[in-house]
């Protein structure tokens, strides 16, 4: 045989045996992509259900507040009426009423940052699909969602790990080959 010949067998050989390394590197480097991105996109759900949580506290205090912003007003306004009605008030009459009309106006301050925030955040949800008139529904299927991603993440895991096995076979076998080389060689 020439060395040309014997040349190209081994040249052949060499592209063979190297083959599947290649395959595996490429086939390792594109789930380790894939799970970066589902990861990215968990992360991107999660921060949704954080979202719809921060919502449901935030309208729950914005009712509480409501509540009480009402029944300060009403104390408010009682005690504006008897202050009226008296024909000369004290200073502890007057402390009070300043007192009640200084707590509806601090509630109503309060109610009106709620109120924003309850919009932003409705405005928020929004942008990313979730209608908060129909918040159960949409939280359920975000949930799906997420259990789906999830499952998608756990199967490229795996498969990752097989392959990384499957890499860790190959690199065995050819560490065996280079240590018969040596010694033929």
């Amino acid at each position: 045989m020439s060395n040309n010949v014997k040349l190209q067998v081994l040249l052949r050989a060499v592209d063979q045996a190297s083959r599947p390394f290649k395959s595996i590197r490429t086939a390792s480097k594109s789930l380790s992509g894939d799970i970066r991105e589902t990861q990215k996109s968990l992360r991107e759900l999660n921060g949704q259900a954080s979202r719809i949580e921060g919502f449901r506290k935030t309208s729950a205090q914005l009712a509480v507040t409501g509540h009480a912003l009402e029944k300060a007003r009403q104390e408010a306004e009682a005690l504006a009426t008897q202050f009226k009605n008296t024909e000369r008030p004290t200073r502890a009459q007057a402390k009070v009423l300043e007192s009640a009309k200084r707590a509806a106006e601090d509630l109503q301050a309060k109610y009106n940052r709620l109120t924003d925030s309850v919009k932003r955040q409705q405005r928020e949800l929004a942008a990313v699909g979730i209608n908060t008139r129909n918040l159960a529904h949409d939280e359920q299927g975000l949930k799906n969602r997420i259990s789906e991603t999830t499952a998608q993440l756990n199967r490229q895991r795996d498969a990752l790990a097989r392959v990384s096995a499957q890499q860790a076979k190959l690199n065995a076998v050819k560490q065996r080959y280079q240590a018969g080389k040596e010694l033929a060689g």
